[in-house]
């Protein structure tokens, strides 16, 4: 089983996707988790990290943590902004940010790649894409206890991710 990168439902190039394994997209979220916890600022920032989050394998299941771009709780009058972000999260990745915090050192090999396909789509996503539905199914999903995160955009304390619903998803992965 693999997980699926894409821009939206009607990317159909598979060839742009970033199809990755189980294993390859635990790595991936949680170095983007560790890098965006440390540069996420605003309330917002916080909130797209912890959607990326969200997408643990922990929770959704293997071969269920891919997600579309389109997807992510974008504000349309602040998209260039929540994108910028999101690249310099990926930057962060892809400089290491955080990595110190791990009890393993991610295949540089492989993990880069992701780290790149990842940014690729990232940028090449428009606003006109936004899928506005799946960002007020979030809000409401966020209100059922059982999916609320924790107050405050609390961090784990071995690792230094924001912490979700589920905990952090580094902690996860053990």
């Amino acid at each position: 089983m693999s997980n699926n990168f894409r821009l939206h439902t009607q990317h159909d190039n598979i060839d742009e996707w970033l199809s990755i394994s189980n294993g390859g997209t635990t790595v991936l979220l949680t170095v983007i988790g560790l890098s965006g916890s440390i540069i996420a600022q605003s309330n917002k920032e916080k909130d797209i990290l912890l959607w990326i989050l969200e997408h643990d394998q922990e929770v959704r299941g293997l071969g269920n943590a891919g997600f579309d771009i389109c997807d992510i709780p974008w504000d349309s009058e602040n998209f260039e902004a929540e994108k910028n972000f999101l690249i310099r999260v990926i930057d962060g990745a892809n400089q290491k940010l955080g990595w110190d915090k791990l009890d393993y050192e991610p295949n540089e090999s492989r993990i880069y790649i992701y780290i790149d396909k990842l940014k690729d789509l990232i940028t090449k996503f428009q606003s006109k894409d936004i899928n506005k539905q799946s960002y007020r199914d979030w809000i409401k999903e966020s209100s059922d206890p059982r999916f609320t995160n924790p107050i405050g955009y609390t961090k784990c304390k071995t690792h230094g991710i924001l912490l979700y619903f589920n905990g952090c998803i580094a902690c996860n992965d053990i």
